[in-house]
C-alpha cells in the first residue's frame, strides 16, 4: 500500500512516465474543489484541485476498485473502476445532502464518512445480494446504522436506524426477507421500487410475529413446512400445511426420548455423590445435563427446489423426498474418523444450494449424493460467531486489535 500512495504522488509530481505499463491512470473532475478521493478498504485518496480535477494511479488488476468520493455537504459518491487500461475517466457533478423519507416517516440518508470512529458491530446479515451490517455508536442501541456492502464488503450505502427501535439482531425469516428485530416491533427491510436505496418499513409486533412466523422453516409453491420441538427438545416434529386444502400433515418425527431417559440417571448419579456445599439443586443439575450432553442432535430438513432434504442425524443418514414424500435417494453421512466432536448444525450456501457442517474445528462439504464429506478450512476463530454462506463464500465475525491494542469486531470473507 505504500508503493501505492508513491507511485500516486510521483504522479502527480509530473513523473508521469514511472512504471507506465504497471499502472492505469484515473483522472476527471467532480466540478467542485476540495472533494476527498480515497481509495476503499485503505488509507489513501487525494482530493481534488480548485477546478475540481483530480488525477491518480492505480495498479492494474481485472477486479474492481471502489473510490469513494466525499465532502462535507454534499452525498458521497462511490465509483467502482476496473482498473485494467491505460486511462480511465471519471467526471460527474458532486450532489448537496438530501434527505429522503418513506411513507411511514422512517429517515434514511447517507452517513458522511463511511469509516466513522465509534461505530461498533454487533450483527449481520446476507440478502439481496448485499451484506446488511448493524452497528451501533459506543455502547448504547439508541444510535445505530446499518452498513450496506456488496459481496466483496465494499460499501453501497448507510441506512439509519431511529432511536425508538433499538435493534437486538438481524435475521432472514422464511420468505428470505432481511427483518430487524428491535425492542418491540419487528421491522422488514426493503428496497425502493426502481432504485438501489434500502428503507425500513413494514413494522409488526414482535409477539404476534413470533406466534405466527417462528415455527416456519420454509414455503414451496403447494406447503408451508414447520418444525416443532417438544419435551425439551428431544422430540422434533416436522409437519406441514396445504395452501388450498388448510390440511396440516406430519411428515416426519425425530425422537431422541433415549437420552431424555439418560438424563434421570445422570440426577441420581449427582444426588447420591454431589458434594455438600458450593453444589447445585438437582433442578439446577437437570437443566444443565439437558442443554450440555442430551439435547436433540438438531435433525435438519431443507429443500433444493422442489426437492426435499432431510438430514437424519440419530441415524447418520440423508434421506431424499420430493413433494409427495415419495422417497428418491439415501445415503450414510461419513463421519471423520479422527474427530471425537462435530456439531449437528447444517450450513446452506443460499446461493449454490450447498450443504456444509461444522467437525471438529474444520468446516466441511456434504455431498448429498454420496454423504462424504469434504474438509475445506479451519473456522476455530468463528466458532462462537455468527457464519453464513453464500455463492460459494464463508462470511464470519471475527475480532483483530485496533491501533489502541483494542479488539473490534469485523466481517471476514473467505472463499471455500
Amino acid at each position: 500500500m505504500k508503493k501505492l500512495l508513491l507511485i500516486t504522488f510521483l504522479f502527480i509530481c509530473g513523473v508521469s512516465s514511472f512504471a507506465q505499463s504497471e499502472y492505469s491512470v484515473v483522472r476527471g473532475n467532480v466540478v467542485e474543489k476540495n472533494i476527498n478521493i480515497s481509495i476503499i478498504n485503505t488509507d489513501f485518496g487525494l482530493s481534488s484541485d480548485n477546478n475540481g480535477d483530480f488525477i491518480m494511479m492505480l495498479p492494474r488488476t481485472d477486479k474492481k476498485v471502489g473510490l469513494l468520493f466525499s465532502c462535507i455537504g454534499y452525498e458521497d459518491t462511490l465509483v467502482n473502476v476496473i482498473p485494467n487500461r491505460d486511462t480511465i475517466e471519471i467526471n460527474f457533478k458532486m450532489r448537496e445532502v438530501y434527505y429522503m423519507l418513506d411513507a411511514v416517516g422512517v429517515s434514511a440518508d447517507k452517513i458522511k464518512h463511511y469509516s466513522e470512529t465509534g461505530y461498533v458491530m454487533f450483527d449481520f446479515e446476507i440478502f439481496d445480494d448485499k451484506v446488511f451490517v448493524l452497528q451501533r455508536k459506543g455502547n448504547t442501541l439508541k444510535e445505530c446504522r446499518i452498513l450496506v456492502q456488496d459481496l466483496w464488503l465494499d460499501p453501497i450505502d448507510t441506512i439509519c436506524i431511529p432511536k425508538h427501535i433499538e435493534p437486538e439482531k438481524l435475521f432472514l425469516n422464511c420468505l428470505d426477507c432481511c427483518q430487524i428485530l428491535g425492542r418491540d416491533s419487528i421491522y422488514q427491510i426493503v428496497r425502493e421500487d426502481d432504485r438501489m436505496n434500502y428503507i425500513i418499513n413494514y413494522a409488526t409486533e414482535k409477539k404476534h410475529y413470533f406466534n405466527v412466523m417462528d415455527k416456519i422453516i420454509f414455503m414451496t409453491h403447494q406447503y408451508v413446512y414447520f418444525k416443532e420441538n417438544m419435551m425439551d427438545g428431544y422430540i422434533s416434529n416436522f409437519y406441514r400445511i396445504n395452501f388450498e386444502s388448510k390440511q396440516k400433515e406430519t411428515i416426519i418425527v425425530c425422537n431422541d426420548m433415549e437420552s431424555y431417559r439418560m438424563i434421570k440417571e445422570e440426577r441420581q448419579f449427582h444426588s447420591k455423590y454431589k458434594l455438600p456445599l458450593g453444589s447445585p439443586s438437582d433442578d439446577d443439575w437437570e437443566e444443565f445435563v439437558k442443554l450440555a450432553w442430551y439435547h436433540t442432535k438438531d435433525s435438519h430438513l431443507d429443500k433444493i427446489n422442489d426437492t426435499l432434504y432431510y438430514f437424519d442425524h440419530l441415524n447418520n443418514k440423508i434421506i431424499t423426498y420430493d413433494e409427495n414424500m415419495n422417497p428418491l435417494h439415501e445415503c450414510d453421512i461419513s463421519y471423520p474418523v479422527e474427530e471425537d466432536f462435530w456439531r449437528y448444525k447444517i450450513y446452506k450456501d443460499s446461493g449454490f444450494g450447498r450443504f456444509y457442517t461444522i467437525f471438529g474445528t474444520k468446516l466441511s462439504e456434504i455431498d448429498i449424493k454420496s454423504g462424504e464429506t469434504r474438509p475445506l478450512i479451519n473456522i476455530n476463530g468463528f466458532m462462537a460467531e455468527k457464519i453464513k454462506i453464500h455463492k460459494g463464500n464463508l462470511y464470519a465475525v471475527t475480532k483483530k486489535r485496533n491501533s489502541l491494542n483494542h479488539f473490534e469486531s469485523y466481517i471476514e470473507r473467505i472463499q471455500l
